[in-house]
């Protein structure tokens, strides 16, 4: 573990309460559709797929749309240590109402996460980029990767908790993991407040990584055109964010009704799969730092138009290699296929997601103008997850009422387009800021 030692305190910190956050989030969000769509008598709602699947976009939609005013508010009032706190307790409370069943708790519940992740997740990424200048690219980013690499390791972990419980002790205990996993991750909020964050993410005041107080002046004319640039990028994103609905919505489903999930005459726990997704981000991770190791030192450009273009060639092709299993799934809907599709298919999706959200997260505190990074990350959550969410509820949703083999070759044709798009406006991108350095 000696390579911690890389890191400032502070953002490994940040990185631990992130990685219990994030094993309470998807630990929910990787049973929500199969508890909203399971029969009353195995304990869930008894929903149509087909609304199970618009509350996950929804909620998705309004989980990535509350950040632009928590990060606001943090930025301007709070101070986004306080925010930090206030969506820790927020989330925590959220995860002991969905232990109640029944449609009140769950709205309510699906509420107070909203609201909590507002706060929480603008802040704590903008805390981590507080710990670097903006000459500090290459270190910057490497603390990212790190960052990243925590949401994932919870990503793993929460849906292989609340998988197993819900299948065994019932859907109360499941979202009750979450809420063991908020409240460490609170505990560690309050105390490395006081012990590793120092000055960041102090009230009314902007901190650099050496506690002197940053001022804020009006954006120069270079910061505005970073700005538009980012904008521009986060519409664009918003077609990929499409896709990233359906491991926890549409191809959950499908893991519980369409494929043989019999290993040796054990069943695997349908939440596993998804669960599987946040190990491979985990194993791809050192994988893309290496191909990026292996560019730099031959000098090759991999700019972010790059990166996204090369995103949007991933998922056409995962997408494409799923096409058999959904074709098979068109013609009869009791098609059990081989559990591979889903694993190959999110191994694809794996590395299309390295190339993506990271970069976004990275680029969001290094385009922001000064004292405005927590609000930067808010907007793309707006502009590219909360667009994007509800659009792939909406269209997940489509599945039950016309074939599935019209929605996967549109979604196919879209990453086409979109890869050709990041490919040819590269040059135009690069004349406004440097984004090679962006991972």
């Amino acid at each position: 573990m000696g390579f911690i030692k890389n890191y400032p305190k502070g953002v490994i910190s940040l990185s631990s309460i992130e990685c219990f956050e994030r094993f309470g989030f998807y630990a929910t969000q990787g049973i929500l559709v199969l508890y909203a769509a399971a029969s009353l008598t195995k304990g869930g709602l008894g929903w149509s797929d087909a609304d199970a699947l618009r509350l996950t976009g929804i909620f998705s939609a309004v989980v990535y749309a509350t950040p632009l005013v928590g990060g606001w508010l943090s930025d301007r009032f709070l101070g986004r240590k306080n925010g930090l706190i206030l969506g820790n307790i927020l989330l925590l409370l959220g995860y002991i109402c969905m232990m109640h069943h029944g449609s009140y708790y769950l709205f309510s519940a699906l509420t107070l996460v909203a609201i909590g992740t507002g706060f929480l997740k603008p802040t704590i990424s903008a805390m981590v980029g507080e710990f670097y200048d903006a000459s500090e690219d290459a270190s910057r980013d490497a603390g990212f990767a790190i960052f990243y690499a925590s949401i994932n390791i919870g990503g793993f972990f929460g849906p292989l908790v609340s998988g197993l419980l819900a299948e065994t002790a019932g859907y109360s205990f499941a979202f009750g993991s979450s809420a063991v996993g908020m409240t460490i991750a609170l505990v560690n909020t309050i105390v490395s407040s006081r012990l590793s964050l120092k000055n960041v993410g102090n009230k009314a005041k902007t901190y650099d990584k050496n506690g002197q107080v940053i001022v804020k002046e009006s954006w120069t004319t270079e910061e505005t055109k970073r700005f538009w640039v980012y904008i521009g990028l986060c519409i664009s994103n918003i077609v990929w964010n499409i896709f990233y609905v359906l491991p926890y919505g549409l191809l959950n489903l499908w893991a519980d009704d369409n494929v043989n999930r019999n290993l040796l005459g054990w069943t695997i726990p349908t939440a596993w799969y998804y669960a599987s997704y946040g190990l491979l981000i985990v194993i791809f991770s050192p994988v893309i730092a290496r191909i990026y190791k292996m560019l730099q030192e031959r000098n090759k450009a991999f700019t972010l138009s790059y990166k996204l273009a090369v995103a949007y060639l991933l998922m056409g092709l995962g997408c494409l290699f799923l096409m058999p299993f959904v074709i098979q799934l068109a013609h009869s809907a009791q098609y059990k296929g081989n559990m591979l599709y889903l694993i190959v298919f999110y191994a694809i999706f794996a590395f299309s997601e390295l190339l993506t959200l990271p970069v976004m997260l990275s680029a969001a505190t290094k385009f922001s103008p000064k004292g405005f990074s927590a609000t930067m990350i808010a907007l793309n959550m707006l502009i590219s997850w909360c667009i994007g969410a509800w659009i792939g509820g909406e269209v997940s949703a489509l599945t039950e009422s016309i074939s599935p083999i019209i929605v996967f070759i549109s979604m196919i044709a879209a990453c086409v387009l979109f890869f050709f798009i990041h490919i040819f406006t590269n040059k135009f991108i690069e004349k406004f800021c440097d984004t090679s350095s962006l991972t």
